[in-house]
């Protein structure tokens, strides 16, 4: 089933022509970590910026299941529909980890929140080379999806699945949350509000299963953040750094040096260095 819904995903979100490149914002301390490890952090899904991101998916799904259970005149399928929202509620939601990504490398919105004091840098990936990586470690990289027609296209064709699964034979309670679970971990990281459309969001996924014995642990404000280590290198040890966009800052030739002579240093010297077109702002 899930490898029915994936092709799914493909044939109606994966654009005709991506991008050759996604870009991940981030800091000073960010870029010092990401680029001598060549990995990068697959943050837990409870400990994002915004949380309710993801339960988005979840609201999408309880709406729809709720108006099939009322419209249908069949007891055995409104049980079955019953029996899969009640497990939405035990989907282990601690598999779900992402990296975030964006289309532009220069956008202002995404340096307010990097480039404060002129901090920021935006790491730029070859998407193809990227995408293989992922498989690779048994993750994979989407476009997030901000149409609200289009998310719920996705959900009642997630529900159809689950329906069409289901109903094939008698599956016991354990095997059916693992079905959900996988399912729901790709479409949940993926669907967003379409206010935040101008972010243009691509997000590296973890798969479903065998992810929590690999969780690493870092300091976080009010708790430890689990996440999981992506390694930014295939099986030939070679990295889809492509390009840096250096931020807007108050020092723009100093910074453009140093980190010439970080990625040198670092074995880089071939990543390309593109300053930000915008203007320095103090944003605080």
């Amino acid at each position: 089933m899930l490898n029915k819904f994936e092709k799914y995903l493909y044939q109606t979100v994966f654009p005709l022509k991506p991008p050759e490149t996604i870009y991940h914002y981030t800091t000073q301390k960010g870029i010092l970590g990401i680029i001598p490890s060549r990995t990068m952090w697959a943050t837990q899904a409870h400990f994002l910026n915004d949380r309710n991101e993801v339960f988005l998916t979840f609201k999408l799904l309880e709406r729809e299941l709720r108006r099939m259970v009322s419209e249908s005149r069949s007891a055995q399928h409104r049980s079955l529909l019953n029996e899969i929202r009640h497990n939405l509620s035990n989907v282990d939601q601690t598999h779900i980890c992402t990296v975030s990504f964006c289309e532009s490398g220069d956008l202002l919105s995404q340096w307010r929140g990097y480039a404060a004091q002129g901090k920021g840098y935006a790491i730029g990936f070859d998407l193809a080379k990227l995408s293989g990586i992922a498989k690779q470690q048994n993750f994979v990289v989407w476009p997030c999806v901000y149409n609200p027609t289009l998310q719920l296209e996705l959900v009642k064709y997630l529900i159809d699945c689950w329906i069409e699964k289901f109903s094939e034979q008698m599956l016991d309670h354990g095997k059916m949350i693992e079905e959900i679970n996988a399912s729901i971990c790709k479409l949940a990281p993926i669907i967003k509000d379409e206010s935040f459309i101008e972010e243009q969001e691509w997000r590296l996924v973890s798969n479903a299963t065998g992810s929590e014995k690999n969780m690493a642990f870092r300091e976080g404000v009010f708790s430890l953040i689990p996440y999981l280590n992506f390694n930014l290198c295939d099986q030939d040890s070679k990295d889809c750094i492509k390009k840096i966009v250096v931020g807007p800052s108050p020092h723009t030739d100093l910074a453009v040096n140093s980190l010439s002579m970080f990625l040198k240093q670092n074995k880089l010297p071939s990543v390309e260095i593109i300053t930000s077109r915008i203007p320095f702002r103090n944003w605080k």
